[in-house]
C-alpha cells in the first residue's frame, strides 16, 4: 500500500523522451571533479614517494661507487645509508597516504552513488520499476558500483603518476647521461600506445560484460523465485539446461576479457624488457670501454648503477597504469550503464506540454479535503487515450466506483490519481496539500518476508502493539494467522508461503486501517477472494469511508453498493 504524492508524474511503461547527453566518461568526470582534493592529495602523496625514491637510488649508487671504486670505508658511508634508510621509511609511508586519500575518494563516489539510486527506486514510479528484473536492480547496485572502486582507488591517481614519475626519473637520467635519458623518452611512448589500443577491445568487452551479467542475475532471480511453478511443470532439466547455457555465455565473455587483459601485460613486458636491455648494453660497454662515443666517457659506476635501478622505475608507472587500466574499463562499462538508469528522470517532464492542463496538483486550503477530476483524459499514450472528459467532484466521505470491463482503464485511473503517470489532459486536484496526500492498494499487495510486526510498521511507523491487534482482530486474523502463539512475531514466509490471498489482502488493509490517508485508491480489493474475506474486506471499506476519499476500482456488485459516485468506463468516450 504505497503511499503517493499526487504532485509527481511518472512514465511507467515507455521512458520519457529526453535527449541522452551524458556519457560514462562524464559520468566519471563529474566525480572526479567533486573528489579532487582527495585524487589530488593522493598524486602529491605518490610523487613525493617517487621523488624520495630517486634520492634513495642515488644516494645508493653513490655510496656503492664510494666503497667499491674510491675504497671507502661502510663507516665513512654511514650518513648516506642512514638517509637511504629514512628515504624508504618515507617512501611507504607516502604510498600509505596515497592509498588513503586514494580511498576515501573511492569510498564517498560509491556512498553518493547509491543513494543517488536508492533516491531514484523511491521517487520512480512502481509502474516503471516492475519492468526491470529485481536481479539487474541488485547487480547494479552492488557489483556496478563497485567496479568505480578501481577507478578512483587505483587508476585515476595513477594516471597523473604515470605522468609525474617518469619525468622526474627522466630528469635525474638526463642529468646523469643525456643518451640514457633519450633511450628512454623514445621507448616511453610505445607502452601507452599498445596500452590504448588493447585497453579500446577491453573497454568493449567490459561494456558487454556488464550488460551480460545484470541479464543473467535477472534470469536466475526470475528463475529462484519461480521455482514451485517450474517444478509443478516438470521443467527441472530444461531449466536447468537454460541456466548453464547463460552461464557459459557468461563465462566465454569473461574469459575473452581474461585473455586482453594478458595480451597487454605481455605487450608491455616485452618492449619494458627490449628498453631496459639496450640500456644495460650500452651502460656495460662504455664501461668497458667497447663503447666511445656520445657522453660515454662520462659514464661511471655510480651513473651507470643509478641508471640501471631507475630504469625499471621508469617503467613502473606505466606498468602499474596499465594493469589498472582494466579497472578504467571496467568503470567506464559501469557507469555507462548506470548513466542509461540515470539519464532518465524518474519523474515525468511537463515541458513539452504547452500549457498546465496536464497537471496533477494539490490544493492549498487546510480546511477541506477534496478530489476534483475536471475533463481529465487519462492513458499511457497521449495519441491512444483509454478514457477522456472524466468528472467528478469528490468530499470527505464520498465513494467513487470506477467500473468497466478489463482494459478500460480502471487502473490507469488510479495509476494517474497516485502520480504514477501523468494525465493526458484536464487536472485532478486533491487536497489538502499533505506530504502523502493518498494512499494507494494495488490488485497484489506487498508482503514482506518478515514478522505481521514488521509488515504493519512499514506502512504504520507509528501505530503501537495494541492497536495492530485490535486491528487484526477486527479483521479476524488472530486466530488464522496463529498470533496467539507468537504474537505479532508471528514470521510470514517467502513469497507470503502459507497465507491466503484474502489474509494477504486484510493485511494489507490493517495497514491502511492503521494510517488511513484523506485519499484512498482501491484497485479489486475483493478480486479472488472467499466469501468470509470478502465479507471482512468491504466491512474495512466501510470503517475507513468516513474519515477518507475512497476511489476503488472493481467488478464486485457488493462494493457498488458502497458507492456515492460511480464511473462507468465502458460509457465513457476513449
Amino acid at each position: 500500500m504505497p503511499q503517493t504524492n499526487p504532485q509527481s508524474g511518472q512514465q511507467p511503461n515507455q521512458r520519457p523522451e529526453v535527449v541522452q547527453t551524458a556519457t560514462g566518461r562524464v559520468f566519471l568526470r563529474g566525480y572526479v571533479q567533486q573528489q579532487k582534493a582527495n585524487l589530488w592529495f593522493a598524486v602529491g602523496c605518490g610523487a613525493s614517494a617517487s621523488l624520495l625514491m630517486i634520492v634513495q637510488w642515488l644516494l645508493f649508487s653513490f655510496a656503492a661507487h664510494q666503497i667499491i671504486v674510491e675504497n671507502a670505508s661502510f663507516k665513512q658511508q654511514s650518513n648516506i645509508l642512514v638517509v637511504v634508510l629514512v628515504a624508504m621509511f618515507g617512501r611507504a609511508l607516502l604510498t600509505r597516504f596515497q592509498t588513503h586519500f586514494s580511498l576515501i575518494a573511492s569510498t564517498n563516489v560509491r556512498k553518493h552513488i547509491r543513494q543517488q539510486m536508492l533516491q531514484y527506486w523511491r521517487t520512480a514510479s512502481p509502474l516503471y520499476l516492475k519492468h526491470t528484473s529485481a536481479g539487474a536492480y541488485a547487480s547494479q547496485f552492488v557489483e556496478d558500483i563497485e567496479a568505480m572502486d578501481g577507478y578512483f582507488a587505483r587508476y585515476w591517481p595513477q594516471q597523473a603518476l604515470a605522468l609525474i614519475s617518469p619525468l622526474f626519473i627522466l630528469l635525474a637520467v638526463a642529468y646523469l647521461n643525456w643518451l640514457c635519458a633519450l633511450l628512454l623518452l623514445i621507448s616511453a611512448p610505445l607502452i601507452p600506445l599498445f596500452m590504448v589500443l588493447v585497453g579500446m577491445g577491453a573497454e568493449r568487452l567490459n561494456q558487454k560484460y556488464s550488460t551480460i551479467r545484470q541479464r543473467l542475475a535477472g534470469h536466475f532471480l526470475d528463475r529462484v523465485a519461480n521455482l514451485s511453478t517450474i517444478s509443478l511443470l516438470s521443467a527441472k532439466n530444461e531449466v536447468l539446461q537454460e541456466v548453464q547455457d547463460y552461464s557459459d555465455r557468461y563465462r566465454q565473455v569473461v574469459m575473452r576479457t581474461l585473455k586482453v587483459a594478458f595480451l597487454s601485460s605481455t605487450v608491455l613486458e616485452f618492449f619494458t624488457s627490449v628498453a631496459i636491455a639496450a640500456l644495460a648494453i650500452y651502460i656495460g660497454f662504455s664501461l668497458y670501454g667497447a663503447i666511445t662515443w656520445g657522453p660515454a666517457d662520462s659514464l661511471t659506476l655510480f651513473s651507470g648503477l643509478a641508471i640501471l635501478i631507475l630504469a625499471p622505475e621508469f617503467f613502473q608507472p606505466l606498468r602499474t597504469l596499465s594493469q589498472y587500466y582494466h579497472d578504467r574499463a571496467s568503470a567506464l562499462g559501469a557507469a555507462n550503464n548506470l548513466v542509461a538508469a540515470f539519464e532518465f528522470a524518474p519523474h515525468h517532464s511537463n515541458k513539452s506540454d504547452k500549457t498546465d492542463s496536464s497537471s496533477i496538483t494539490a490544493i492549498h486550503q487546510l480546511d477541506q479535503c477534496t478530489l476534483v477530476l475536471d475533463e481529465l483524459s487519462i492513458g499511457h499514450l497521449a495519441t491512444t487515450p483509454q478514457a477522456t472528459h472524466l468528472n467528478a467532484v469528490l468530499n470527505l466521505g464520498d465513494v467513487l466506483v470506477v467500473s468497466g470491463q478489463s482494459g478500460s482503464g480502471k487502473s490507469t485511473l488510479l495509476h494517474t490519481l497516485a502520480g504514477y503517470l501523468p494525465a493526458l489532459a484536464g487536472t485532478a486536484k486533491m487536497g489538502p496539500e499533505t506530504k502523502a496526500a493518498a494512499a494507494y492498494l494495488p490488485q497484489q499487495a506487498w508482503i514482506k518476508n518478515a514478522s505481521i510486526r514488521d509488515n504493519l510498521l512499514a506502512l504504520a511507523p507509528k501505530a503501537s502493539d495494541q492497536e495492530m491487534l485490535d486491528v487484526l482482530n477486527k479483521l479476524d486474523l488472530i486466530s488464522e494467522l496463529n498470533i496467539h502463539q507468537n504474537g505479532l512475531d508471528t514470521l510470514i514466509g517467502e513469497h507470503n508461503q502459507g497465507l491466503s490471498g484474502g489474509q494477504i489482502q486484510r493485511i494489507a488493509f490493517a495497514r491502511l486501517l492503521l494510517n488511513p490517508s484523506p485519499v484512498m485508491l482501491l484497485d479489486e480489493p475483493t478480486a479472488r477472494l472467499d466469501t468470509k474475506s470478502k465479507g471482512l474486506i468491504i466491512q474495512a471499506i466501510s470503517m475507513l469511508q468516513p474519515s477518507s476519499i475512497l476511489v476503488i476500482a472493481t467488478h464486485d456488485p457488493d462494493v457498488m453498493t458502497l458507492a456515492s459516485q460511480q464511473i462507468n468506463l465502458d460509457y465513457i468516450e476513449a
